[in-house]
């Protein structure tokens, strides 16, 4: 075992395989029912429920409801989730909906949180009209990529929301000359070809919305407003790499509320940081208005925009430290290959030289052997 302990050690230093995690941190203070999402007027709005806990709280902090929701509008139409009793997270189709009414959403959940019947609606909004992505680009300097964005509206309130889809084709960080079969217990060659798990698809979708509003430029037009930030040495500019913006405009109380939540998540804690409890949405308990209820839904038509990255030059590859890998004397005695291989450990250039699945096998950082339907490629 020591022996193998060892060669697994030297493969790992020498092929660099680190993998960084971030926990991430969501403190809340007080009880309240939270509403995620808004009304996108020709396409799929999607939704998410949830109730905060005070820290001192056993529970989690985000716990999942039940109930119903759906989107109505003021000629009392309705438009219900594509699946019906609803849970925590629920899509409704908006896509044939006209752009000449006014909207809100409806929530009735299971268990209330408080005393009331757990009934909610958002106020009637009309449709913000969708902005003009002028431009999506990217530069890059010594270190990292920089994703920019122009929008503009004219006639509109200046205020702009965003989110993107990312998704990037990447390879393992070691290519594998050798497998482990577990129907026969043996190490094989792949005989010249590519493993099948060294090519992966990661796709990823942006984790808080990005909120800009217009001040110098008539209030219509934002200008080269950077969003995204990664380093050269990530995967994502690998092989290629693809965003989709999706951009939609909304109105000055919208933008002001969704200012207010970014400031206090992101501020360590002042003076002049707002209290949660006191940020204002327009979603409104049924029976009881002094219910914090946390949220803001907006009604809004969305444009999309979307780019590859293929330049060959944006890539650096990460240096691999310390020296060569020496193929160890033949494993004996009570270590087996299905020992190191339940162990985490995968055959690379030598039947006897074994590394961590996290370097030769792609899926170990999370994407997927899911390739995209449009993506322009060869690669299997």
């Amino acid at each position: 075992m020591r022996r193998a302990l060892v060669l697994l050690a030297s493969a790992l230093i020498s092929f660099g395989c680190v993998y960084e995690f971030t926990p991430e941190i969501d403190p809340v203070d007080s009880v309240g029912l939270v509403v995620e999402g808004d009304i996108v007027i020709g396409d799929v709005s999607t939704f998410t429920l949830t109730a905060v806990e005070p820290l001192s709280s056993p529970l989690s902090a985000r716990t999942p409801l039940n109930g119903k929701a759906w989107v109505e509008d003021d000629q009392g139409n309705q438009y219900l989730p594509e699946k019906s009793g609803s849970a925590s997270s629920f899509s409704i189709d908006m896509t044939g909906a006209p752009l000449d009414r006014e909207y809100r959403l409806r929530v009735i959940l299971d268990t209330p949180i408080t005393a009331g019947t757990g009934s909610y609606s958002s106020e009637f909004k009309p449709v913000q009209q969708a902005p003009s992505i002028d431009e999506l680009t990217y530069t890059y300097d010594n270190s990292d990529v920089h994703l920019w964005l122009s929008l503009s509206s004219p006639g509109g309130s200046g205020c702009f929301r965003w989110d993107y889809e990312e998704i990037w084709e990447y390879h393992a960080d070691s290519l594998a000359s050798y497998y482990f079969d577990v129907t026969d217990g043996r190490v094989k060659s792949y005989d010249g070809a590519i493993p099948p798990l060294y090519w992966c698809w990661m796709y990823k979708n942006s984790t808080q919305a990005g909120l800009a509003i217009a001040k110098s430029t008539g209030g219509e037009r934002i200008s080269g407003y950077k969003f995204l930030d990664f380093g050269r040495m990530e995967k994502r500019t690998q092989k290629l790499y693809y965003i989709k913006l999706k951009a939609r405009g909304i109105s000055e109380e919208c933008y002001e509320y969704l200012h207010a939540i970014e400031v206090n998540s992101t501020s360590t804690g002042s003076l002049t940081q707002p209290d949660p409890s006191r940020i204002v949405g327009n979603i409104r308990s049924d029976d009881n208005p002094l219910e914090v209820v946390y949220g803001y839904i907006e009604v809004a038509k969305m444009a999309t925009r979307s780019m590859y990255i293929d330049d060959k030059y944006v890539f650096i590859p990460q240096p691999k430290a310390g020296g060569d890998v020496h193929p160890p004397e033949p494993i004996s005695g009570p270590i087996t290959y299905w020992e190191l291989y339940e162990g985490g450990s995968r055959p690379f250039n030598a039947p006897n030289v074994w590394l961590s699945y996290k370097c030769v096998e792609c899926t170990a950082e999370g994407g997927v052997k899911i390739k995209p339907d449009f993506w322009p490629t060869d690669t299997e």
